[in-house]
């Protein structure tokens, strides 16, 4: 600044201000496309009448993101994507594609514009291809009454996670899939809240035969899927959740990692199949009815993880009162670690047969989610430690008893004490018992001092006693008496 107050301009050589040069034009490429995908692509298109240097441009963006909000000057959305798809560069893959759609009048035919959207990005898409419908714009099958029927308070915080290869991901909208093309570099495939009108035929097509790269494959809420076949051998991770109605799920994938199937059966008013080759499985999480039919030709000689949850009593109702999750448990014999959510049955019936069919020959380590359904989770454990001989760590988390609950009768099977002197059961290999959310309730002090009696190299036990839980002092007298006469370690631990 001059000493009289003005401000002082440096200018270069040739008498011109320096900073008049046109310096946003001069940075790279990889710089000016960062900078334009953070605006209205159309206004990204509009920058090609500032110089030649910016001509076609926007043609070349790594990422293109439509959204009929931010375009409310074009008067058919349709066209606007459909021409942007159909002028972009050749010579490069087109990157992320993200299409949303909010506004009712901004599709007259939603059904065919995501079957041009998907065929037109087939062949090019190299990163996500991500389309939303909002069912405030598209009323096309009862979203609220899914929603009601099966709630999930989880699905307002799930994204889908960015990473390399290709993710589409298609929401809210009727769907047919494009089966004539090729979707060569896609490697994430995540469908969510569509309608199949097939059956589920040409989503099994595009899976087992149009995606040679695909890793991992995830369908939530999907209704009208009654067939799924995915023959796929790049496959790692596979996702199956509240299809309902599924019929036949066969997969073949020699590379398939993870496995998921929460609730697809469970409304089936078929015989319902399922054929499994999967070779190198690690971790299974099943939480569904078991199909009546299961053919299996390869499956792995050791599971890493092995997890079977009880359903909710409702959806057991809708079942017929039966899960039949036993079933299951008998397709994989050895398994490093075991948890059963849920395994008292509502039923007394189905609580011997829990107790009668269930084999658990070589799990190492067993967890169980013990919810207070009206039995005594005790004898059921025990009878299940009986008939696995070789389990060294065994964990509990307790739940509260839900409202309304109702013990069992008095004369129930799991209330009989020959259960406490069973010599049968052998717990000679346990060597570590862990409880959580521990209430000292009479059930929960029976079963620990049980254990605590009758396993031979019993090292280490570990209580959370439950927040408000009040143990007595004689409570904790049993527990430092039975350590001393075992030897073991008993680490007590509140909130």
């Amino acid at each position: 600044m001059a000493r009289n107050g003005s401000v002082r301009v440096s200018r270069s050589g040739d008498g011109e201000p320096e900073d008049s040069r046109d310096r946003i034009s001069e940075l790279p490429d990889s710089i000016l496309h960062l900078i334009l995908v953070l605006v209205p692509l159309v206004d990204a298109a509009r920058t090609c009448v500032l110089s030649r240097r910016w001509r076609g441009f926007w043609k070349r963006l790594p990422l293109l993101f439509f959204d009929d909000v931010q375009a409310p000057r074009v008067s058919r959305f349709p066209d606007l994507v459909d021409g942007v798809l159909r002028g972009y560069a050749d010579d490069v893959d087109m990157g992320d594609l993200f299409v949303s759609v909010y506004r009712r009048d901004s599709v007259d035919d939603p059904v065919g514009f995501v079957a041009t959207l998907a065929d037109l990005a087939a062949q090019r898409i190299s990163g996500r291809f991500v389309l939303y419908l909002s069912p405030a714009a598209f009323n096309l099958h009862p979203e609220e009454f899914l929603k009601n029927l099966y709630p999930d308070p989880e699905d307002d915080a799930e994204e889908e996670e960015a990473g390399d290869g290709a993710v589409h991901h298609l929401h809210g909208v009727d769907l047919g899939m494009p089966t004539t093309e090729m979707f060569a570099k896609l490697t994430k495939l995540f469908i969510s809240g569509v309608r199949f009108t097939d059956g589920g035929e040409e989503l099994s097509q595009v899976v087992s035969l149009c995606c040679p790269c695909i890793k991992r494959l995830e369908l939530h809420r999907i209704s009208g899927l009654r067939w799924l076949t995915v023959f796929a051998q790049s496959l790692v991770s596979m996702v199956l959740s509240r299809i309902l109605v599924l019929e036949q799920l066969l997969v073949a994938a020699e590379n398939l990692r993870h496995m998921l199937v929460d609730k697809c059966f469970v409304l089936s008013n078929t015989r319902a199949f399922m054929f499994l080759c999967v070779p190198a499985l690690e971790q299974l999480l099943w939480e569904d009815r078991c199909p009546e039919v299961i053919r299996h030709w390869m499956l792995p000689s050791c599971l890493r993880s092995l997890v079977v949850a009880e359903l909710e009593l409702n959806y057991l109702i809708g079942a017929g009162g039966r899960s039949n999750f036993p079933r299951i448990l008998q397709l994989f014999k050895c398994v490093d670690t075991l948890r059963l959510e849920f395994p008292n049955a509502q039923d007394r019936t189905d609580q011997e047969s829990l107790i009668e069919n269930v084999n658990l020959p070589c799990y190492s380590e067993l967890e169980f989610m013990v919810n207070h359904t009206g039995h005594r989770f005790g004898p059921t454990i025990l009878n299940l430690l009986r008939k696995c001989s070789c389990v060294k760590k065994v964990m509990l988390q307790m739940f509260g008893r839900e409202v309304g609950y109702i013990p069992c009768a008095s004369n129930c099977n799991c209330r009989q004490l020959s259960v406490w002197t069973d010599k049968a059961i052998n717990l000679d290999s346990l060597e570590c018992v862990a409880m959580y959310e521990f209430r000292a309730t009479q059930d929960e002090r029976s079963f620990i001092y049980y254990i605590m009696r009758n396993a031979k190299r019993l090292r280490k036990v570990s209580i959370l006693f439950s927040l408000g839980a009040n143990p007595t002092r004689r409570v904790f007298h049993k527990l430092c008496k039975l350590s001393a006469s075992s030897g073991c370690t008993v680490d007590c631990y509140s909130h």
